[in-house]
């Protein structure tokens, strides 16, 4: 069993809130200002099982690293857990609106005096507050927008800075276990994004910072700022400085690795881009 007062030290809690609404956001502020959102398990090849145990001696080790969504989500449920709320997971799809895609996130949603709240962690744009699950737009400047989904569950829709077509949640309640075989297909696959692209992020109440592959990208209202990571020792500044994660954690022979795979990720991108570029028709 993870170790809960190590986990309130790492994210800058001395003690545990108590289980109520501002405790809960005491928790989601800190869970996301401490821990980055990013695939770097995936990308060096050592994503396990969603073992909550083996997840959170991550979280804790040296290094600062984080995970993706049903990672992190993962982690923070279970914590949720041990100070008192009672926590729902359900499955849930990132992406546009489409009754048959496969599941590819954790959402999560605590009760409050019987109100229920998304609690998310693991999007990696955010929402940067939890968010009322009722119909209606939250949150300034980067707001994120509540609806019932006609076939049933939430469709949650973001800002214009994000990068994501939006949210939808489910609406029954399942256990951890149900995302094992989505969490696999996600980290082992040739064709999942989260193998083909390094992504690293953070998110403040009034920016997105995201690293994927070689660029390095803030926005925001009144900031759009991008840049291509020049070589290694750039890249180790970028997870340092930005992020919070130590690259003498990750050590040279990962970071080498790590370099080499977002060089041809970059490579790839330009290539797509060029052929999409030509594809358009001159009139």
């Amino acid at each position: 069993m993870p170790d809960l007062d190590a986990l309130l030290a790492r994210i800058g809690l001395p003690s545990a809130p108590p289980a109520t609404l501002e405790g809960l956001r005491a928790i989601h502020r800190a869970y996301l200002s401490a821990i980055p959102y990013d695939d770097l398990a995936v990308q060096l090849g050592e994503a396990g099982r969603l073992d909550v145990d083996a997840l959170a001696a991550r979280l804790l080790a040296p290094g600062g690293r984080g995970g993706y969504c049903f990672e992190l989500n993962g982690v923070l449920a279970w914590l949720l857990e041990r100070v008192g709320f009672a926590v729902e997971r359900h499955e849930s799809v990132v992406g546009p609106r489409d009754p048959e895609a496969p599941v590819n996130h954790l959402a999560l949603v605590v009760r409050v005096d019987g109100e229920p709240w998304l609690v998310d962690a693991g999007l990696g744009e955010g929402p940067a507050e939890i968010i009322p699950l009722a119909p209606g737009t939250y949150l300034s400047p980067l707001s994120w927008t509540v609806a019932r989904d006609p076939g049933g569950g939430w469709w949650l829709t973001p800002h214009r800075w994000s990068s994501l077509p939006g949210v939808w949640v489910d609406e029954p309640v399942v256990g951890l276990e149900a995302f094992q075989p989505h969490h696999h297909r996600l980290a082992t696959s040739p064709e999942s994004k989260f193998v083909r692209t390094l992504v690293v992020q953070r998110a403040y109440p009034d920016r997105i910072v995201t690293l994927r592959s070689r660029t390095l990208r803030t926005d925001g209202p009144g900031v759009s700022e991008q840049r291509v990571l020049e070589d290694r020792a750039d890249l180790e500044a970028v997870l340092d400085g930005v992020f919070g994660i130590d690259p003498a954690a990750l050590g040279p022979q990962r970071l080498e690795r790590l370099w080499a795979r977002i060089v041809a990720q970059h490579r790839a991108w330009q290539a797509e881009q060029a052929a999409a570029a030509d594809a358009v028709p001159v009139r």
